[in-house]
C-alpha cells in the first residue's frame, strides 16, 4: 500500500499521545491497585474480634461507593493499558528499522478504534479515581460533616474542570 501523507501523520500522533495515555493509565493501575488494600479507615486489627483483618468502614455507604469506584477505575485503566499494549503490538512497522508504518485503510480504522476506546476508557478511570477519592475521605471524615462536605465540592470541581476541557476542545474542533 502506498501511504498517505495525512494517515502517516495520524498514525504519528496516534502514537505519541498513546505512549503519554499508557504513562497515565499505568500510574492509574497501580494507584487503585494499592488503594484497593490500603483502605480508608484500615483494618479491624483487635485478635479476639470475629472480624479480624476486615474493613472498619465496610458498614458504611460512603466507604462501599469508595470499593466500588476504586474497582471500576481500576478495571477501566488496566482495559486502556491492555488496549495501548494490543495498539503496540499489532501495529508496528512491517519491515525492521523502517520507522514509518504504513497501514491498509481497514487496519488504521482499527487502530482508531481501539485508540478511542483506550482513551474512553483512561477518561472513565480518572472520573472513577476522583469519586473514589471523595468517597473514601468523605468515609473518613463522616463524623466532620463540614470537611467532609468541602472535600466533597472540591472533587466536583475535577469534573467542572474535565466538561470545561471539552467545551473548549469542541469549541476548537468547530471554528
Amino acid at each position: 500500500m502506498i501511504p498517505n501523507n495525512n494517515d502517516t501523520i495520524k498514525i504519528k500522533m496516534v502514537r505519541d499521545s498513546a505512549q503519554i495515555h499508557l504513562v497515565v493509565a499505568t500510574l492509574l493501575v497501580t494507584v487503585t491497585f494499592a488503594a484497593g488494600f490500603t483502605l480508608p479507615g484500615g483494618f479491624e486489627s483487635d485478635k479476639d474480634s470475629s472480624d479480624k483483618g476486615m474493613a472498619i468502614l465496610t458498614k458504611k455507604s460512603a466507604f462501599c461507593a469508595f470499593v466500588v469506584t476504586d474497582a471500576i477505575a481500576f478495571v477501566c485503566s488496566a482495559g486502556a493499558v491492555f488496549s495501548y499494549f494490543v495498539m503496540a503490538m499489532t501495529h508496528r512497522p512491517k519491515i525492521e528499522g523502517q520507522l514509518d508504518i504504513v497501514l491498509t485503510h481497514k487496519e488504521l480504522r482499527i487502530l482508531m478504534k481501539t485508540y478511542r476506546l483506550a482513551t474512553i476508557l483512561l477518561f472513565l478511570s480518572m472520573s472513577a479515581v476522583v469519586i473514589a477519592f471523595v468517597t473514601g475521605l468523605y468515609a473518613t471524615l463522616e463524623n466532620s460533616v463540614g470537611l467532609a462536605a468541602t472535600v466533597c465540592v472540591i472533587g466536583c470541581l475535577a469534573f467542572l474542570i474535565y466538561v470545561l476541557v471539552f467545551i473548549v476542545l469542541y469549541i476548537e474542533a468547530n471554528k
